[in-house]
């Protein structure tokens, strides 16, 4: 049978469904909305005029036509495994179409790559075990210096806005006129607060806890409320425990946010100013990355989130928040309350927030749909696709064609340079996409002990995406504070895969040289600033115990590595 034949982009793009907003009658009446077209049911109930705000009808710039490229292709994909039969859903290469690793960490993989079945499990239950950080609520007013606070501005714009580009124009005036006010509880003292808590959290662990525990008093008024303040709240307790690496205490408070932000636009309780609504569809999209990420290795619940996400309008990022830095005849001690003011960012900055919102969107709906290259026979048996897997590798790559300039990152180690933290983190997806690609190509020669000359290629592939990726997750483990834990389980469960090939007696015929280089300097990894992280301890020590044996097996391969 012929393979179904993707439509054009130009059919594909008029027929792309939008958000379902409420209509402005019922909007305006502070009514809920059913969203039908052309007159919405509580108004045809009532007889009321009903009318839609218009909404833009093609992609603006060559990167969003890519991403509706992009869905295009992934139909066509889904396409093509609809037509295999059903799924196992237990078996060890079934398709996780939400995270790329889940396919490295579930049980039967753990059991391959030698850990206990209940490995990850025992992860959850240690890190569960500690909930709390901050039990005590400190009083309304506390003292801190200006010095203290606007240099946690600062680090937070630096390093953490730019993932997640959320806050209004105006926020800085706002955030020193709240600081050096008594604190009353309300959302927008909270998020000045949070604000303040994870910049110094960036700076150093042990400067953000009083801004943290400030905060918890405004809590209860930002859970019971549906605003865009209050869930840009939820946000930034979620992005706190991240940098405090506490990604379950992280990912409560992301579904919490993610609930909230749903409930208000399915209630019609978003804003109509434009600039607020922009803000709002961005903190949507912000909730969404955030959630993906944390839900990567471990089997924890989802919201709905992704069911609004083809109807959702891209984020633009033009005009974004930004702490302007000082200028070299000044210093950040030298901004008062009086003068320090927001501003629009740079050109340079808001064009490359912009273009990483975009690359990142674009890369999560490539794995959110499909990144399992597994067919299944007729009784259910799972098998390795490789059709399917040079077509996923199609997909990234065209993804990669179309980074912009500013965001974009060499494909080759020996190319790289010095890289924004926003461009190294997308070259570790861009690997790390590879490896989930291909890995099923490695875990079919372990199974069946045999490997073809097709398969071996493959095999290859997961290899060279491994080399590639080490010394880049390396990086952003350190200069990623949001992402440090993810970034560090990524980091040790594909460290182990690639030691499994190492071990695999089929795959000799690879070419593991540069592989055997890449493990000997994975034993070298300083593993920083994961004291607080029991978890992580545990992995390193495992890791570590591996990488000794393996280098004594290389050692053993290559006389010139021995040591008298």
């Amino acid at each position: 049978m012929a393979s179904p034949v993707p439509p054009p982009l130009s059919d594909m793009t008029k027929s792309r469904r939008r958000l379902v907003l409420a209509c402005d009658t019922c909007r305006s009446r502070r009514v809920k909305c059913g969203g039908q077209r052309p007159c919405c049911a509580p108004c045809r109930i009532r007889g009321l005029d009903c009318c839609y705000q218009k909404l833009p009808e093609s992609p603006a710039n060559p990167l969003e036509t890519e991403l509706a490229n992009v869905n295009m292709r992934l139909d066509y994909l889904t396409a093509l495994l609809s037509k295999q039969p059903n799924s196992l859903p237990s078996s060890a290469l079934s398709s996780h179409e939400d995270s790329p690793f889940r396919l490295l960490a579930t049980q039967s993989i753990m059991h391959v790559l030698g850990l206990e079945d209940d490995y990850t499990q025992a992860l959850i239950r240690l890190e569960r075990a500690n909930l709390l950080v901050g039990t005590t609520t400190s009083p309304r007013i506390f003292f801190s210096s200006h010095s203290q606070v606007t240099d946690a501005l600062a680090a937070f714009s630096g390093q953490i806005h730019g993932y997640y580009p959320i806050l209004p124009l105006g926020f800085t005036e706002e955030y020193f006129h709240i600081l050096s006010e008594p604190l009353t509880p309300s959302s927008h003292t909270c998020l000045a607060l949070l604000v303040a808590a994870i910049g110094g959290v960036v700076r150093d662990q042990s400067l953000g806890s009083s801004y943290y525990e400030a905060a918890l008093a405004s809590l209860p008024i930002v859970l019971a409320e549906c605003t865009l303040t209050s869930i840009q709240c939820l946000i930034f307790f979620s992005i706190y425990y991240c940098c405090l690496l506490k990604p379950f205490q992280a990912h409560d408070y992301c579904l919490i946010a993610s609930f909230k932000i749903q409930n208000l636009f399915k209630s019609g309780l978003e804003v109509t100013d434009s600039d607020a609504l922009e803000l709002t569809h961005r903190t949507y999209w912000a909730i969404l990355l955030l959630e993906s990420e944390l839900g990567v290795q471990f089997d924890v619940s989802k919201s709905d989130i992704w069911n609004l996400g083809e109807y959702m309008p891209l984020p633009n990022c033009h005009r974004t928040w930004q702490f302007p830095p000082p200028q070299p005849s000044t210093s950040l001690a030298g901004v008062s309350p009086a003068s320090a003011h927001s501003s629009d960012s740079t050109s340079t900055t808001a064009d490359q927030a912009q273009s990483f919102f975009l690359a990142e969107i674009g890369m999560r709906r490539l794995l959110h749909r499909c990144n399992s290259a597994v067919t299944y026979s007729t009784d259910n048996r799972p098998s390795y696709a490789p059709g399917i897997a040079l077509e996923l590798e199609r997909q990234v790559d065209e993804w990669y064609d179309y980074l912009p300039v500013n965001i974009r990152f060499p494909k080759e180690t020996s190319q790289l340079g010095t890289m924004y933290s926003l461009s190294n983190f997308l070259n570790v997806q861009y690997y790390c996409c590879k490896l989930s690609i291909y890995w099923p190509a490695v875990y079919q020669a372990i199974q069946d002990g045999r490997v073809s000359v097709h398969l071996q290629d493959h095999c290859q592939r997961f290899i060279d995406s491994y080399v590639e990726l080490l010394p880049q997750i390396v990086i952003a483990i350190d200069i990623c504070p949001i992402y440090k834990w993810t970034l560090s389980i990524s980091f040790f469960v594909t460290t182990l895969a690639a030691l499994k090939v190492l071990d695999t007696p089929c795959l000799k015929g690879a070419s593991l040289d540069e592989l055997r280089q890449c493990i000997s300097s994975a034993a070298f990894k300083d593993w920083k600033s994961t004291e607080s992280s029991a978890s992580l301890r545990i992995l390193q020590n495992t890791l570590n115990r591996r990488l000794q044996d393996a280098s004594y097996q290389c050692a053993a391969v290559d006389p010139s590595t021995r040591t008298s």
